[in-house]
């Protein structure tokens, strides 16, 4: 089984990367392919990157990973 941050941040500059006004009339399919691809789709605006839109396993992965690098470490026992 892959894991699902395999391609997390492999954007596919071809096809994973458009601008908003393309973004606006394609949301549908913009969301199956990110889906699909388990890959992050990159929205521009006047050629400029700013926005991701990625799949909600990716996020929850992503915001897992986050949560979990916030947690202090564990203090040593005294013995």
């Amino acid at each position: 089984m892959t894991s699902p941050t395999k391609h997390f941040f492999d954007i596919d500059l071809q096809h994973g990367v458009l601008p908003v006004s393309k973004a606006a009339s394609s949301l549908a399919s913009m969301i199956r392919r990110s889906a699909q691809n388990q890959r992050p789709v990159v929205i521009t605006q006047k050629g400029k990157p700013t926005a991701v839109l990625l799949s909600i396993e990716l996020f929850d992965t992503l915001r897992a990973r986050v949560a979990g690098a916030g947690k202090p470490a564990a203090e040593p026992q005294e013995g």
